[in-house]
């Protein structure tokens, strides 16, 4: 049996999965990093950055897999990822009802026992890799080694060298790939504090539409998985701080920024009742919208589309701070966390 063609094929197929998991979590990294803040043991500065080493440190591996880069090293360490990574999802099977743990991104959904299943293959699979390095080598290897043993000490101390050059270009590979990946993550997908300073364009609204809007809103109240309208109730934006986000029931980033809203706040003992939340879509998107992003405690109000888009010059999510009735800023899904100051 060709135990060579066995340990290329266990590491190349190991190390693209590997690969192939990090560039799915990279093109849905914000749902990444929620599920991961979801947990509630970083702030979601911190999450935001480890998300994102994650991301890099699986593509790493991945690639050093498939190009066999100081392989020993890196055989132990996918080892060792393989194993907290399932201890991990242990604990999200037992403790928690996620139908998708984020192992493959959103593209790809996976359950935390099929991820676990995967991984337990992949262990498998590894120390399948290992034991064929086990495997014997021809007589006729062990002459030609017996044979190469035999030589001037010349040449052992120019091999000796040579090892030690190998060596130390093998290291500086190794440093080049990693940090080349850590930038390339980083750049494609910057973290929001990041972001927001690279990109910190002023945002505008329409102030006027936005004053007008508050005469036709209507509070949306839920009784029964059904919405019902009342056309009684009136936002008040007067010697109160406030904070308005304007929405669209389908859209994607209204989802991320909402859900990102409401579990900051919730983390920080927020108080909720300064957030309303003008929504516009049809009832049963308003109802999903609500479910996924988990906010039944926040103020809802239905405004009319074209209002919507004139207000935000049809840009979604829009969040907007109000002081006494005055707009003091504007941002969007990237630069939410200033609603802690209310």
């Amino acid at each position: 049996m060709n135990y060579k063609v066995i340990k290329d094929t266990l590491r190349i197929g190991i190390g693209g999965m590997f690969v192939i998991a990090a560039i799915l979590k990279l093109m849905s990294i914000d749902e990444f990093e929620i599920y991961i803040y979801s947990f509630n043991v970083l702030n979601f500065l911190l999450t935001s950055f480890v998300s994102r080493i994650i991301i890099a440190g699986e593509f790493i591996l991945g690639l050093f897999l498939i190009l066999k880069v100081n392989y020993k090293f890196t055989w132990n360490a996918t080892m060792t990822v393989l194993i907290l990574f399932t201890l991990f999802l242990i604990y999200t099977a037992i403790f928690r009802n996620d139908t998708n743990c984020h192992c493959f991104g959103e593209l790809v959904e996976l359950s935390p026992v099929e991820s676990i299943i995967k991984n337990v293959i992949a262990m498998i699979l590894l120390s399948i890799d290992k034991w064929t390095n086990l495997k014997p080598q021809s007589s006729k290897f062990n002459v030609q080694s017996s044979k190469f043993n035999v030589q001037s000490s010349k040449f052992k101390v120019q091999s000796s060298k040579l090892k030690v050059q190998s060596s130390k270009f093998k290291a500086q590979s190794s440093l080049l790939i990693a940090t080349s990946t850590l930038l390339i993550v980083f750049v494609v997908s910057p973290p929001d504090v990041i972001y927001n300073k690279i990109y910190s364009e002023e945002k505008e609204i329409s102030s006027y539409v936005l004053q007008e809007s508050f005469d036709d809103i209507v509070k949306i109240n839920f009784e029964n998985d059904t919405i019902v309208l009342d056309s009684t109730a009136v936002l008040e934006t007067r010697e109160r701080n406030l904070m308005i986000a304007i929405v669209s029931s389908g859209c994607k980033y209204c989802h991320l920024g909402v859900k990102k809203l409401s579990m900051i706040m919730k983390r920080k003992g927020t108080d909720t009742g300064n957030v309303n939340i003008f929504i516009w879509g049809s009832d049963d998107g308003i109802l999903n919208f609500i479910k996924e992003t988990d906010t039944e405690d926040l103020s809802y109000w239905k405004i009319n589309p074209r209002q919507a888009i004139e207000i935000t010059y049809g840009r979604f999510p829009v969040f907007i701070w109000l002081e006494d009735g005055d707009i003091v800023d504007i941002g969007d899904f990237r630069n939410i966390t200033k609603t802690l100051e209310f």
